[in-house]
């Protein structure tokens, strides 16, 4: 098993140099994966301590079998069952578009997973956030994605203070 350390530097090396891969063109894609880590750190006191390494773990590879080459087995031998099933759980269907991607099957596949929610909704923040500030017009799709991701994915007051957070940024209505 990879220590968490070990987890950040092969996911880095993945991304930006096997698959050369960037973030808005401009970006190596380890900013975003940092990006993301950062939000999973600023909500972390919600989580038990034996979560927190988990969903660490989960933010950095969230985007290896998606876009990556990376088998839901080769992350099992790496850092786990638990870590693979909430990276396969924030994984995009396959899909001619993003409508397609990002269907009711992959948001209820989502749902099953507490801990792929806690992930993917640090992710959207993440998105959302830098979509802000450089003012992408992606914005505008997380904007309008968000109902689906809610009404799916939210479980009463779990991660209710994340959830807000995002609200706020969307500006959207609680």
């Amino acid at each position: 098993m990879s220590t968490i350390y070990d987890w950040i530097s092969s996911c880095t090396q993945q991304h930006d140099v096997i698959c050369n891969q960037k973030y808005d063109d401009i970006h190596n894609y380890s900013f975003h994966l940092r990006n993301v880590d950062n939000f999973v750190c600023k909500f972390m006191d919600i989580l038990s301590s034996q979560e927190q390494e988990k969903v660490r773990m989960a933010a950095w590879g969230h985007d290896l079998i998606e876009d990556a080459r990376i088998t839901y087995s080769d992350i099992v031998h790496d850092v786990g069952e638990q870590v693979a099933d909430i990276i396969f759980c924030c994984t995009e269907e396959k899909g001619r578009n993003r409508k397609e991607r990002h269907s009711d099957q992959y948001y209820k596949q989502l749902a099953l997973n507490r801990l792929a929610v806690y992930v993917k909704l640090c992710d959207v923040i993440a998105n959302v956030t830098y979509s802000l500030a450089t003012c992408s017009s992606m914005y505008n799709k997380y904007r309008s994605e968000f109902k689906d991701f809610k009404a799916y994915c939210q479980n009463g007051d779990e991660f209710l203070e994340i959830w807000i957070y995002l609200e706020r940024l969307l500006k959207v209505n609680n």
